[in-house]
């Protein structure tokens, strides 16, 4: 863990230093981050040092705590296998599907109240610097020639507020994938990376673990996510849209939102314009169900109804942990991804008791 810490990015490594000392010391106080993958680029023998590591707290912990750390390790072996062009994973897939049923019992249905009061939720950008990073972008991707378009939370902001969302994070912006012509996205990033004023911090992909023949299996990547780092600080996510199936999607390598396809039509935003899909309302509805009551406390998870959940280990594991988190401190929160996760099929309800229906 601590090459993870001395190689990755600083703000994982302190993500990952605080994940240590919540399971190490429970009673430190930390920034709580629940939905964090500690296993992200982590090599078999890191994996292992986890696996020891959650094994030698679980006592000192929540079972439901300790199960759903277990199986983001379980979950990170099989990618890594596949990785390494391993086709047979089907002991490991059996593995993984013995732990998870044996953390659903824990997590079937919620226990207690809301953990914790309750606040309205702070950005992470000061408007005036997101102004600055959103003309900055318009200067190092001209939109007459990359066509870029406001999404999500940014778009929702000029609809609903005329401006940047006061308890935003970031700026969330889109580009249409052309397979015809998938050198354009690679020249995109090279114009990105040109721009002084920002850093190309990750290129992200969507992965689908798809079963090509008894007990053989393969991942299916789709260029996903773009992530800027402005000189200021800001966070600009470009996401990589899709069109599938009659449907446009943009994603990660675990979160896949859906929506129906779109026209795009100009929009100002702090002076600089910018294209948003042209029908607003049911491209907002489809993200957010009522979009014009401001809500402080969002969650993407539960927030969302065109979530789709992926086919991939790394994302049953996230939603477990999900799971298991809302149903030992929000009741509510927990009822809404319940029964999402029931009715994408991801999970069974048997006389009360959840079982996993699949994997992947």
């Amino acid at each position: 863990m601590r090459t993870q810490f001395m190689r990755d990015e600083t703000k994982y490594g302190f993500r990952l230093a605080g994940w240590v000392l919540r399971r190490g010391w429970p009673g430190v106080e930390t920034v709580t981050d629940d939905f964090f993958d500690f296993t992200l680029g982590a090599e078999p023998g890191d994996l292992d040092a986890l696996e020891a590591f959650i094994a030698h707290r679980s006592r000192a912990l929540p079972e439901h705590l300790w199960r759903a750390d277990d199986l983001f390790v379980r979950a990170a072996r099989i990618h890594a296998q596949l990785d390494a062009g391993a086709q047979d994973i089907e002991t490991l897939q059996a593995d993984f599907r013995a732990h998870a049923d044996a953390l659903l019992p824990f997590i079937s249905s919620a226990h207690g109240e809301v953990s914790g009061p309750s606040f309205d939720r702070e950005g992470d950008f000061s408007v005036e610097d997101a102004h600055t990073a959103l003309r900055d972008l318009a200067v190092a991707l001209p939109i007459e020639q990359w066509r870029w378009y406001v999404i999500s939370g940014t778009f929702l902001g000029i609809v609903r507020e005329g401006g940047f969302l006061a308890h935003d994070y970031d700026i969330d912006v889109g580009v249409t994938f052309d397979p015809e012509r998938p050198e354009v996205l690679d020249r995109l990033v090279e114009a990105l990376g040109r721009s002084p004023r920002f850093v190309v911090k990750k290129l992200d992909h969507a992965q689908t673990v798809i079963k090509t023949g008894p007990s053989r299996f393969a991942v299916e990547r789709a260029p996903a996510l773009v992530k800027l780092i402005h000189e200021n600080g800001i966070n600009v996510d470009v996401f990589v849209h899709h069109l599938e199936g009659g449907r446009i999607w943009h994603g990660s390598s675990i979160h896949r939102w859906e929506n129906s396809p779109f026209d795009l039509a100009d929009y100002t935003l702090a002076g600089v314009p910018v294209l948003g899909p042209a029908d607003a309302d049911r491209y907002l509805t489809e993200n957010y169900g009522d979009w014009r009551t401001p809500v402080t406390q969002f969650n993407c998870t539960t927030g969302t109804p065109n979530l789709v959940i992926t086919r991939s280990f790394r994302s049953v594991a996230l939603f477990l942990t999900r799971l298991a988190h809302f149903a030992h401190g929000d009741p509510a929160e927990y009822a809404k991804l319940r029964a999402t996760l029931v009715e994408e099929g991801m999970l069974r309800d048997v006389d009360g008791i959840l079982r996993l229906e699949r994997d992947i």
